[in-house]
């Protein structure tokens, strides 16, 4: 009967573990937690965003890096795929704005719990609380793994350890480890879909703020996002900072441009402005331009302009409006470049897509040994399709060692 070792317990190593076992092998999951999906148990703020409904051509678009390489295990096991999957395991499902698809329940648990139970209806081996220490190639062309409790000998491997993201839920590169032993290439891991850290912090608290635009310049290309985001006195969050990150991330970029109203061109915001201080030209500028920004943010951007926020709305001239609405559509922002996997989605790099075979995810260099989601150098936006990645890249590793049973 043919052993098949799987390292990581998260959702690419639970999805493979369970379409990979039949009655002709035997599988072993191994994790450093005592139970499986720590990882998913947070994802989409405990709600589990397991995938999108984009059809095919947006939902690949939505990849930021090697989306060629997803094509082959994408055409195999799609989002439809996953949500047909899940319907079958009678998880009720909704569909939210952009196309996210979570469990109708709004608890990640919901979906663990299913992936447990089939874990234990197909007999599958898990291994918790275990620390594997080292991988490596018999002589024979099996492989063993050494944990700190025992040594296992497989005929096939899986590594899906993730990258470095949520270090706590036990991802700490082991799989780029394990790679690099068997002569793999490791591309260097950002951190991905995570808040920008601003260098120089602002005197703001936690805001709210919708409709903003985000742009930079790398070396040769520009950057632009387009959304709400949350911002405090260090840094930056909410949908659109974490995308823009996401896109820059493999940019040394130290400064961003902030437009907090990018619906408006300069021409219509100098219109609005000159509106409001004629309906109340007596009043001081921060009370009859507070209804157009937020006060403190207002203030921010005012004393930047070296405006006092104080003086009466009439005593604004043409060219002070033209500092404040310049300030407003350029606001610029130094960037703390350190990277900071705690508070990141996803990892972006990891192990060159080059050398793994994108129709079974096995080792281009190393027979029977295969890599799946997170540790490979594939990466999304949010709204499910990193989940997809994990749970296409692992299906497909799962078809090709069937295959060959």
């Amino acid at each position: 009967m043919r052993k098949i070792g799987i390292i990581g317990g998260g959702p690419s190593g639970i999805f493979a573990a369970i379409n990979v076992k039949n009655e002709n092998n035997e599988v072993y999951l191994f994790d450093k937690n005592d139970k499986i999906g720590e990882k998913l148990r947070i994802t989409g703020n405990g709600r589990c965003n397991i995938t999108n409904t984009a059809y095919y051509d947006q939902f690949l678009d939505k990849i930021l890096r090697n989306k060629n390489f997803m094509y082959s295990s994408f055409s195999k096991f799609d989002n439809y795929s996953m949500i047909d999957f899940l319907k079958s395991q009678h998880i009720d499902i909704k569909i939210e704005e952009k196309g996210k698809v979570f469990p109708k329940s709004d608890d990640s648990r919901e979906i663990i719990d299913m992936f447990d139970r089939l874990i234990k209806k197909k007999n599958i081996i898990f291994i918790g609380k275990s620390q594997i220490i080292k991988v490596d190639r018999l002589d024979n062309g099996k492989f063993i793994i050494k944990s700190d409790k025992d040594s296992y000998i497989f005929d096939d491997l899986i590594i899906a350890t993730g990258g470095l993201t949520y270090p706590k839920t036990g991802s700490t590169g082991d799989g780029y480890k394990f790679a690099k032993n068997f002569g793999h290439k490791l591309i260097e891991p950002k951190a991905s879909l995570s808040p920008l850290y601003i260098k120089d912090k602002l005197p703001i608290k936690a805001l709210n703020i919708s409709n903003v635009a985000i742009h930079a310049k790398g070396e040769n290309k520009s950057y632009f996002e387009y959304g709400d985001i949350l911002i405090s006195n260090s840094l930056i969050t909410g949908p659109a900072a974490m995308s823009f990150k996401a896109r820059i991330c493999r940019d040394k970029l130290t400064k961003v441009w902030i437009d907090f109203l990018a619906d408006y061109s300069k021409e219509s915001l100098d219109k609005v402005i000159v509106d409001l201080i004629n309906e109340s030209p007596k009043k001081n500028l921060t009370n009859s331009l507070k209804s157009l920004i937020n006060e403190s943010l207002l203030e921010i951007i005012l004393e930047k302009s070296k405006i006092n926020k104080d003086i009466k709305s009439y005593e604004l001239n043409k060219a002070m409006r033209h500092d404040i609405i310049t300030m407003i559509k350029e606001f610029k922002l130094n960037l703390d470049t350190r990277e900071n996997f705690n508070n990141a989605v996803i990892t972006s790099g990891g192990i060159d897509v080059k050398e793994i075979n994108p129709q079974s995810m096995e080792s281009k260099l190393v027979k029977n040994l295969y890599f799946v989601g997170e540790v490979l150098d594939i990466d999304a936006l949010t709204g499910g399709y990193n989940l997809q990645i994990a749970f296409s890249t692992a299906y497909a590793a799962s078809l090709a060692i069937k295959e060959k049973i």
